[in-house]
């Protein structure tokens, strides 16, 4: 050993370890701090330190656990908030304190809820605040990019997808998912005189009852499609023959988002601004039979 002179053996029967910081008791015994208080509490030596429950000062007197089941003691005191009475450290955060009555812990649960409650209220405040300035901003179109970025930031905080997308080819979306699998209503129009003014519509600024969800911007649109369905759950058959197919809209004007051409890429309607990221989108059950039916240059809608 490298200090064989440092510490005592612990002479309570059977231990014999050495500690390096030992205690001894008036009888000139030495323990270590497991046993002495064994040793002090075990009634068989007259010099040995009394246990005290609370408000002791003297340095040979320990502190007995107020816990009942339990005979541990302690040289330091360490005393319940509630009762004032001094536990050990296993029974240190007791559950329930019998010195407290009804009324009283009432009074003290209120204490620390109601900064959590005031806090959820201002939020709710904050949140229908910030609702409500999104609606004022789009009902002018210059401002639906404005409005679109607002909602990106509170679209990021809580969006899910695909981990293996690297975060600079993400782009955020909120999705609002079908009711239902019944075929939507489409208003198809063929020239671009006859497109419905942005300063018409009636505008859901509001993000509930949306998932918000990120999507690469190198895919294409089918596979964005069949992401979203995964993401959100929903039953997707588009790789199928059938009567019924998926399409994206814009919640903004439900205009279908390229009706026709699922291989267009994310990042070319993005740039064409014919997706802001930040846009609330409805993804939505159409008949594909009226799709067979349109050329490119038709823009489709839903019917409100």
């Amino acid at each position: 050993m490298e200090f064989p002179t440092l510490g005592e053996n612990c002479q309570y029967p059977g231990c014999n370890q050495t500690d390096f910081l030992p205690l001894q008791c008036k009888c000139a015994k030495v323990f270590c701090r497991e046993h002495f208080n064994t040793h002090c509490l075990s009634g068989e030596c007259e010099l040995a330190p009394q246990p005290k429950e609370v408000n002791l000062k003297k340095d040979d007197q320990i502190f007995k656990c107020s816990e009942k089941s339990c005979n541990k003691g302690n040289i330091h005191e360490m005393t319940c908030s509630k009762c004032n009475k001094h536990f050990c450290v296993e029974h240190r955060f007791h559950p329930s304190c019998p010195e407290i009555d009804d009324e009283t812990l009432a009074a003290k649960i209120e204490q620390f809820e109601a900064p959590k409650r005031q806090f959820r209220e201002a939020n709710k405040h904050l949140q229908g605040m910030i609702t409500e300035n999104i609606r004022k901003a789009l009902q002018s179109s210059a401002k639906v990019k404005t409005a679109s970025k607002i909602h990106l930031m509170r679209i990021k905080q809580k969006a899910s997808g695909p981990k293996s997308i690297p975060p600079s080819d993400r782009v955020y979306f909120a999705i609002r998912k079908p009711i239902n699998m019944d075929a939507k209503p489409l208003k198809i129009l063929q020239d671009e005189d006859h497109l419905i003014k942005l300063g018409t519509l009636v505008l859901e600024p509001d993000l509930k009852d949306t998932v918000p969800v990120f999507i690469s911007t190198k895919w294409s649109l089918g596979r964005a499609i069949d992401c979203i369905c995964e993401t959100c759950n929903i039953r997707n058959d588009n790789n199928k023959i059938g009567n019924i197919k998926l399409r994206l809209f814009r919640q903004l004007d439900g205009y279908c988002i390229s009706p026709t051409a699922m291989d267009v890429e994310i990042n070319e309607l993005v740039n064409k601004e014919i997706l802001l990221e930040g846009d609330q989108l409805l993804i939505e059950y159409i008949d594909s039979n009226s799709l067979a039916s349109l050329d490119e240059n038709a823009h489709v809608f839903l019917v409100v």
